[in-house]
């Protein structure tokens, strides 16, 4: 089942180009999205724990990030197609 999470990192963990450079070859991430400067939206049908060992094998473990499971109980101010792909657990078609 698909699931949407937050990572949240620090610039001591990486930088945001070297983290999507890793999501992209990732077995654990399906697809992701950023919009915020520190934080990307990943849809994967793998536990937060296998992200982040995942991502621990290719960007190592300096820095700090967490992984975090997103909710319906969330509320903030991104946009359509983020939502939608917490939400909805894929990209909104272009059109």
């Amino acid at each position: 089942m698909r699931k949407a999470y937050l990572i949240v990192f620090n610039t001591s963990f990486a930088e945001r180009k070297a983290v999507t450079d890793v999501l992209d070859v990732c077995r654990t991430v399906i697809t992701w999205r950023y919009d915020l400067s520190n934080a990307i939206y990943i849809i994967s049908e793998y536990s937060a724990d296998a992200i982040a060992k995942e991502l621990e094998t290719h960007l190592g473990t300096g820095g700090r990030y967490i992984v975090l499971e997103y909710t319906e109980n969330s509320q903030g101010r991104l946009t359509q197609e983020s939502w939608n792909l917490l939400n909805n657990k894929y990209h909104k078609p272009e059109g």
